[in-house]
């Protein structure tokens, strides 16, 4: 993986660590860090999941967020998660 941050399609943003391998199922994963706006913690994702939910963003749009208001950004994060599940098919 070549870029460093991401953003999740929810609003979330994040910092990619390091391409890895699933003991379980051995297949590739991305281990990646939550940057904004809820507490930090690292995470694991089967890749291409990572792919499909993640776009490249840069480092300048990263500060911006983080610079925001933490509150109004999670509110707008768990809105548009509500929405995306809501939308899916039962």
């Amino acid at each position: 993986m070549s870029a460093r941050f991401y953003r999740h399609l929810d609003g979330g943003y994040y910092r990619f660590v390091s391409d890895a391998m699933s003991a379980d199922t051995d297949s590739p994963v991305i281990i990646y860090e939550h940057l904004w706006p809820f507490e930090p913690g690292l995470w694991v994702r089967a890749r291409a999941d990572f792919l499909a939910r993640f776009s490249p963003v840069e480092a300048a749009e990263v500060d911006a967020a983080c610079a925001g208001e933490r509150s109004v950004a999670q509110a707008a994060v768990n809105a548009a998660k509500a929405r995306r599940r809501a939308a899916k098919p039962a």
